[in-house]
This record gives C-alpha cells, sequence and structure tokens, in this order.
C-alpha cells in the first residue's frame, strides 16, 4: 500500500511539474551539451514565434540568443551564460523567428546529477518593463524641464517688475517733475511725448511679466489667477469669457495649480487667436477626489485626430503632457464647424497630504 501510495504521489506531483511548465508565463526551455533545445514550453512559443517543432532538436541556443548585455548594454558572447554551471540573474537579447531582437532576464543553472550535462533557462519578456522604465525616465525628464521653466519664468518675471518696471516708474515721475518746470512749448511736448513712451513701456512690461508668470497664481491661488487672465483675454481679444466654479474653494499643490493655469491659457489663445470663438465658458469643478476643468468655446473646430497625428497641433500636446505629468487626463472633443470642448481631470491626493494646501482660496 505504501509502495501504491508514494506512485500515486510521484505521479501526481509529474502531472503538476507538467502543468507548471505548460503554463507558466515565463519561458522555460532546457538545452542539451551541444547547444541544442531539447524541451521547450508554450511560453518559449510564444516569445520566439518558432513552434516546439521548430526549436526541440533543430535550433542551436545561439539561434535565440543574440548575447547577453553587459553594463555598456553592448551584446557580447564572452563568458556566455552556457559556459557556466549556474547564472542566476542576467539579461539577453533574443531573436524572434521574424529577425526582430528584444531584451529578456534570464537565469540558467545545470540539471544536479545529471550525465548528459544539461541547462535549464527561464527567460522573462523585459520589453514591456523597458518601455515602462523608458516612460517614467522622459516623464521624470519633462517634469524637471517644465518646473525649471516655470522658475526661469517666474525670476524674469519678478525681474521685469522690480527691475525693469522700478526704473520705468521713476523715469516717469522724472518727467513729471520736468514738465512742470518753466520749459519752452517745444520742450514740453518732448516732455510729453517722453511721458507717454515710457508709460506704454511700463504697461508692455507689466503684460510681459504677467504672461510669463502671475504673482496671482503664487500668491492667491488658480481662481484667482484664471480670474485676471479671463480680464486680460476680453481685453485684448473680442472674446466673451464666463468662469463657473462648482464645489469648495481652496488652494491646491503648486504644480496643480501651475498646469491648470498653463492648460486653460493655452485653451483661451487657442480660442481667441484661431478658432475665431466669440463665446467662451469655463466650468471648474472640485469634487472632493479630483478636479474636473471643462472649457468651451463657439469657435471653428478642427480634425482633433488629424491635428495629432500631423502634428500640427503642438498646443495640444503641451497640455496632454502637463495634465499626465500631475497624474490627469485630458480629452479634447472638437470637430470642424462644432466648436471645442476641452475636459481636464486631475486626482486629488488624500487630505493630510504635504503636497496640498487647503486653505480657502480668496
Amino acid at each position: 500500500m505504501g509502495t501504491l501510495k508514494e506512485e500515486r504521489g510521484t505521479t501526481g506531483e509529474a502531472a503538476l511539474l507538467e502543468s507548471i511548465f505548460a503554463n507558466v508565463s515565463d519561458a522555460i526551455l532546457v538545452v542539451d551539451r551541444d547547444g541544442l533545445i531539447a524541451m521547450a514550453n508554450s511560453a518559449l512559443e510564444r516569445m520566439t514565434g518558432w513552434s516546439k517543432h521548430e526549436l526541440i532538436g533543430v535550433r542551436h541556443i545561439c539561434e535565440i540568443c543574440r548575447g547577453m548585455a553587459t553594463c555598456l548594454e553592448e551584446k557580447t558572447c564572452a563568458d556566455c551564460f552556457f559556459t557556466q554551471a549556474q547564472m542566476p540573474s542576467f539579461e539577453m537579447r533574443l531573436r524572434t523567428k521574424d529577425g526582430r531582437e528584444y531584451p529578456v532576464a534570464a537565469s540558467s543553472a545545470r540539471l544536479p546529477d545529471d550525465s548528459s550535462n544539461k541547462l535549464v533557462m527561464i527567460v522573462r519578456d523585459m520589453s514591456a518593463q523597458q518601455q515602462a522604465e523608458k516612460e517614467r525616465y522622459q516623464n521624470k525628464l519633462t517634469n524637471y524641464a517644465i518646473q525649471a521653466q516655470e522658475e526661469e519664468r517666474k525670476r524674469i518675471a519678478r525681474e521685469l517688475h522690480d527691475g525693469i518696471g522700478q526704473a520705468l516708474y521713476s523715469i516717469l515721475v522724472g518727467l513729471n517733475v520736468i514738465g512742470q518746470g518753466n520749459l519752452t512749448e517745444a520742450n514740453r511736448q518732448h516732455v510729453n511725448d517722453l511721458l507717454q513712451m515710457t508709460a506704454k513701456a511700463m504697461e508692455e512690461v507689466k503684460r510681459m511679466a504677467l504672461e510669463l508668470r502671475p504673482s496671482a497664481l503664487d500668491d492667491l491661488g488658480l481662481l484667482p489667477a484664471l480670474r485676471s487672465l479671463m480680464k486680460r483675454v476680453e481685453k485684448s481679444f473680442d472674446l466673451q469669457v464666463e468662469l463657473h466654479v462648482q464645489g469648495e474653494r481652496r488652494r491646491y499643490a503648486a504644480a496643480v495649480e501651475t498646469a491648470l493655469y498653463r492648460i486653460v491659457q493655452e485653451a483661451m489663445t487657442n480660442a481667441a487667436k484661431y478658432a475665431q470663438a466669440s463665446k467662451l465658458g469655463i466650468m471648474f469643478e472640485d469634487r472632493e477626489k479630483e478636479i474636473v476643468v471643462t472649457v468651451v468655446d463657439d469657435g471653428v473646430g478642427f480634425d482633433v485626430e488629424r491635428a495629432l497625428r500631423e502634428g500640427s497641433g503642438l498646443g495640444l500636446f503641451g497640455m496632454r503632457e502637463r495634465a499626465q505629468l500631475v497624474g490627469g487626463t485630458l480629452e479634447i472633443r472638437s470637430a470642424p464647424d462644432d466648436g471645442t470642448t476641452l475636459i481636464v481631470r486631475i486626482p486629488l491626493p488624500k487630505e493630510g497630504n504635504e503636497d496640498v494646501h487647503t486653505h480657502p482660496d480668496r
């Protein structure tokens, strides 16, 4: 009886191992002493595109392995895993039936007490992981670039206001003093002309500083900055803008406020300059767990897919990128002669997160 139970147990274990070998997501292969593939599971078929009949006893390991990756990301066959008794972890380039190559993580070990000296390999596809790492790295670089850009904008805006702006104000005061003196009519007219030129220069400096980085965004918050932006757009363009706010009025993380301000600013600029819109509406909703900002204009509209495909909507890429960097999404709905709707969704962290400010928006 004991022997029968042992046989049944052994049979059950063998069936379990066969099931694991056949269904595991990682590729498993056995290579004989000559380098020929002796066994392969279904995962290796999927990875390489070759069937088991095309692999087992037919393909040499070097036909699917195009070299191990070094620290310099070069492919090399030096110190090949096939010459080692065991290599717990390394990276190699896997070649597929159609000639493609992509990175995989692998480990290998010689079977103990096996006179045939077979090598067992486990292979895992790394292409998706590397693509995700690449995207994370690119997002980090973009985030650093945007932060540096905003800091530089803030610095230049401050210098324009406190440096050039104050100097122009001093010149304006001095010209006023001179204008009150005993001047000939020609000199008085000249002083008045200089006063007007200086006043225009001051307005231009103020406008440039606001465009670069409005102080209201840092001092008062997003909504006051948006209202100030609305007034400037209405004054500069023949565009009627309305803002509707729902939910709690509060401060948010600086990155979130900056991203939303720049997205709405770009949407307003597009509507005013290119869409030939006469009306633009902004709905700002604080839904506790997320912010939803909807911008709608009655302009000429455009083909969104075509603009993105042809790369003609660089502003669209910039807005989408800003939303993604703070964990949000941007949806653009438009069609020729049908206006444009832009919907931004930004998730908010839970209360107590140090990155978010909860003091009321003034």
